[in-house]
C-alpha cells in the first residue's frame, strides 16, 4: 500500500474523531467539526485519486476531483451529492461560525455520509485491515 495513501487516510481519520468528538462534546464548535468532516472527506477522495490516477496531484477543486475519479469509478457518483452537502455546511459554518448549528439528525447524517465515503474508498483502495478495522469494530457513535 502507498504510504501516501495511508497517511491520507490518517489525517482524514483524525479529522474524523475531531468532528465527532466537537459536535457531541462542544456545541459551541460546530462549525469547527462541519469544517472538520470536509477535511475529512478530502483526504479520503485524494486518497482515492492517488489510489486511481498515481501520476496525479490531488487538485483542491472539488468539482475537478469528483469528476475525475467518477470517469474511473462510476459508481462513486453515488457520494458526489452527498459530498457536496458536507461541504455546504462547511462552507456556511465558515462564513457565520458563531450562529452555525446542526440539529441531531443533520449532525447523524453528516458523519454517517464521512463514514459511508471513507469505507467506500477503504475498501477500494484495498487498505490494510488496520484502517478497515477502525471503524469497524464498534459503532460509529462510540468512537
Amino acid at each position: 500500500m502507498n504510504s501516501k495513501i495511508e497517511s491520507l487516510f490518517s489525517a482524514g481519520d483524525t479529522y474524523l474523531k475531531e468532528a465527532k468528538g466537537m459536535f457531541y462534546a462542544q456545541d459551541e464548535k460546530q462549525g469547527r467539526a462541519a469544517c472538520n468532516c470536509c477535511e475529512a472527506v478530502k483526504r479520503y477522495i485524494d486518497a482515492y485519486e492517488l489510489a486511481l490516477f498515481n501520476h496525479l496531484e490531488p487538485s483542491k477543486n472539488y468539482h475537478v476531483v469528483l469528476h475525475t475519479i467518477e470517469q474511473k469509478d462510476p459508481e462513486f457518483k453515488q457520494f458526489t451529492e452527498k459530498i457536496y452537502e458536507v461541504k455546504c455546511f462547511s462552507d456556511e459554518a465558515k462564513k457565520d461560525p458563531e450562529a452555525f448549528f446542526l440539529y441531531d439528525d443533520e449532525i447523524n447524517n453528516v458523519l454517517k455520509i464521512v463514514l459511508g465515503v471513507r469505507n467506500y474508498i477503504a475498501r477500494k483502495v484495498e487498505l490494510g485491515k488496520e484502517f478497515m478495522k477502525e471503524f469497524s469494530e464498534n459503532s460509529f457513535m462510540a468512537i
